[in-house]
């Protein structure tokens, strides 16, 4: 995790070097199956409980994967907070067989 931390803190930098990034926003995660014992529901229903919303989507052909994107609700977009929700969301979706597959982020 402290490489997928650092990786973060410098596309968070990179971002903000390139553009203003908001004060408050809405950050997507997206996370593909890591193995055969994945279970979309479970996930589902593991984030929902935390106050996350949730989306899957399907892989559209056979060099595509399928997606699940974990939404936060609105929260401050900095790095450490951004962090503090990847984490969380990391930790709960390995725990479902899932793996992290990146971020984006919306301002409001």
């Amino acid at each position: 995790m402290k490489d997928q931390k650092a990786e973060t803190f410098q596309i968070f930098a990179e971002i903000a070097k390139m553009d203003a990034v908001p004060a408050e926003g809405v950050v997507a995660f997206q996370f593909v199956m890591d193995d055969d014992g994945a279970n979309w529901d479970d996930l589902s229903d593991a984030a929902e409980a935390l106050g996350y919303g949730v989306e899957f989507y399907e892989a559209q052909d056979d060099e595509d994967e399928a997606v699940a994107e974990i939404t936060t609700p609105v929260i401050t977009l900095d790095a450490e907070t951004l962090w503090a929700h990847e984490e969380k969301l990391t930790l709960l979706a390995s725990i479902h067989g899932f793996a992290p597959d990146g971020w984006a982020f919306s301002g409001r």
